[in-house]
């Protein structure tokens, strides 16, 4: 216990601190939420972020929480992540860079009692984090302009309560309860004029998942999973300040309303010998959101996908090279924003190795991600890397 204790003690006040700390350089993440923080945590991130029809003895699946009952029963487990990456956008009225990184997630997870496994996790839900500046005309003064500027930063965080259950050998139902909350501050400046927006935003979330797991034979078994979340309304506690060259400040507070998408996914998974395929379908009816922004809506997003994963001894071999995991995947989905009318569409290919230190394992994974949208009016790409590291502990002496 002392080593999961001490990662406990160096890590969490880090995640509490960079909870909310720009995750994101996107301009777009003004809108809505912020910018969706996916595939930047978790140990099967190099294999397309599947997760609906996973499940392993070192795996901390809460996204189909009713994985984590494939965990192994006398241990005691704890996750961190971290992830590196380097984004460039480009639209018509310009291109950008930026390079960003931060940890991005914490987790506990074990056995409570037999056939009942229970995680806390603390990741990120969303990021908002942009800089930039808009000339215009001057309206009667064709040859005077005025220059905009726009400042974002902040984000929503969730930590939640993962408890799974096996109703029998082969059938396992989970649930999520999760706080949602975060706080953001958006600043528009024209000439001696500032707006400021800060908002918090909080509630509470509830998902759900099932799997149901089946060995064929010795080297032979498959998992098939399903996951739902319902639409939920979040609180939103808006204090705008407007304040003047002659340094007066007008504050008002209001109350406003934004909406978690409604989703489901399902997905399965196979494993013959040392080899491991999963493929995952997930609906997420982000059309749902609010953007703030005539030219801007949300779109419902449909993703797929597909990973792979070869280990060739498995984890009690005596051989180190033959512990190592070697995984692969691809994610291809259609983006939740549509700007200017223009749809597009979005993938991600990932690699990466799992690879056994002292008491854990440490899986890597690098990426390449590209959104796209239709007549140059939004794209992005972005290279990078995540890292999570995998510790475990005997806490049990009996298997029960």
């Amino acid at each position: 216990m002392k080593v999961i204790k001490y990662l406990i003690l160096s890590f969490l006040p880090v995640l509490t601190t960079n909870a909310q700390n720009i995750m994101t350089s996107s301009p777009y993440s003004m809108f809505g939420l912020g910018e969706i923080v996916t595939g930047l945590y978790g140990s099967n991130s190099a294999m397309g972020g599947v997760s609906t029809g996973m499940r392993d003895s070192w795996l901390i699946n809460t996204e189909n929480p009713a994985g984590l009952t494939g965990l192994d029963t006398l241990r005691l487990f704890a996750e961190t992540s971290a992830f590196l990456k380097s984004e460039s956008y480009q639209s018509k009225s310009g291109s950008s860079h930026a390079f960003t990184g931060n940890v991005s997630a914490f987790s506990l997870a074990g056995r409570i009692v037999p056939r009942w496994y229970m995680a806390a996790e603390l990741t990120p839900y969303s990021s908002v984090g942009y800089y930039f500046q808009s000339t215009q005309p001057l309206e009667g003064s064709p040859d005077s302009y005025y220059t905009s500027t726009f400042e974002g930063y902040g984000g929503l965080s969730k930590v939640y309560l993962t408890n799974a259950f096996m109703v029998s050998k082969n059938l396992s139902v989970g649930i999520n309860v999760s706080y949602i909350f975060g706080n953001t501050k958006l600043t528009e400046s024209q000439s001696s004029t500032s707006v400021e927006n800060r908002m918090y935003t909080h509630n509470f979330y509830t998902d759900f998942g099932i799997q149901y797991h089946r060995p064929i034979s010795r080297d032979v078994s498959f998992t098939v999973g399903a996951v739902y979340g319902y639409k939920q309304r979040l609180k939103m506690e808006n204090s705008i300040a407007i304040t003047y060259e002659s340094s007066e400040t007008e504050e008002s507070k209001r109350n406003t309303t934004q909406y978690l998408p409604q989703y489901f996914g399902v997905g399965g998974s196979l494993i013959y010998k040392q080899w491991t395929y999963a493929i995952d379908y997930n609906l997420h009816q982000y059309s749902s959101l609010s953007s703030g922004d005539s030219r801007v809506k949300f779109k419902d997003s449909h993703e797929l996908k597909m990973g792979v994963s070869y280990f060739p001894n498995g984890y009690t071999s005596g051989s180190y090279w033959k512990r190592i995991t070697y995984k692969a995947g691809i994610n291809l989905s259609t983006p939740y924003l549509q700007i200017s009318g223009q749809t597009g569409y979005s993938y991600r290919l990932s690699a990466g190795m799992g690879l056994p230190v002292i008491n854990g394992r440490i899986n890597a994974a690098i990426y390449y991600d590209r959104t796209k949208l239709k007549n140059n009016v939004f794209g992005r790409d972005a290279f990078g890397v995540t890292v999570s590291y995998t510790l475990s502990e005997l806490f049990y002496k009996l298997k029960l």
